[in-house]
């Protein structure tokens, strides 16, 4: 229905028999993790070249990185290895808000080619949620930003432009008008977004007045401080991706 992953992502998540459930959790360390174990398990690739360079990565060294990410973002640090127990680090970061900001859902593939607009009205559509689920939010404009870079086209194959990484004014601005935007969808009791598609904004317009300025720059800055800690997680995320997918 029009409007559902607007409400999953503002925080109004029902549950089956229509009664707004717990907090969510984070897909993002299961898969890593997933894609991490998948990836030790391989000797050879599809050609000899991407053997010697999976070989040249020191997977066992990244998994160590993984796991200290896994343990950062963790509220509490189990003894066990990471992948030895149901408890497992894995398992506790994914439910913690705190550390990498709000849970949502999330695109979690935003490069330019999945995002549309229309040429006459400007509205922007964005498409192909195959890498969709719940996630941190700061995780999805991490990616973004790093999408800004390049490198998936046929053209580039695979070799990426950091000039083009958005300026740290950019990436202010950004949040900022993000936080806004939650804001305004959040003072309507229906989240319709009926009052943002318009020329005006009716009561979010009045809600968002009565919001200090400087309240919503220090939440958007505080967002940014979470972007940044998942650029590099981002990273990894799309590497441990291609490498299975060279296996494959």
């Amino acid at each position: 229905p029009e409007g559902e992953l607007r409400e999953h992502h503002c925080g109004k998540r029902a549950s089956a028999d229509g009664e707004e459930n717990g907090e969510a959790q984070a897909g993002l360390w299961d898969q890593l993790t997933s894609w991490m174990e998948q990836a030790k398990g391989y000797t050879e690739f599809r050609t000899p070249g991407d053997t010697e360079r999976v070989k040249s990565l020191q997977l066992h060294d990244i998994e160590r990185e993984l796991r200290q990410i896994l343990e950062r973002f963790s509220v509490t640090r189990p003894q066990t290895p990471m992948g030895t127990s149901q408890h497992s680090t894995a398992a506790n970061a994914s439910t913690t808000s705190s550390q990498g900001g709000k849970i949502v859902f999330c695109h979690n593939d935003l490069l330019a080619a999945n995002i549309m607009r229309h040429p006459e009205t400007n509205r922007i559509q964005l498409i192909d949620f195959e890498y969709g689920g719940t996630n941190y939010a700061a995780f999805d404009m991490a990616n973004h930003f790093n999408e800004h870079a390049g490198g998936t086209s046929a053209k580039e194959n695979g070799q990426t432009d950091y000039s083009k990484f958005p300026d740290l004014e950019r990436q202010k601005k950004f949040c900022v008008e993000y936080v806004k935007m939650m804001r305004r969808l959040q003072s309507n009791g229906d989240l319709s977004g009926s009052n943002v598609e318009g020329k005006g904004l009716g009561n979010a317009d009045k809600a968002e007045g009565i919001i200090p300025v400087e309240e919503v720059h220090e939440e958007a800055m505080d967002l940014l401080d979470q972007v940044h800690q998942f650029i590099l997680v981002n990273h990894l995320y799309w590497g441990l991706w291609a490498i299975n997918q060279a296996e494959e």
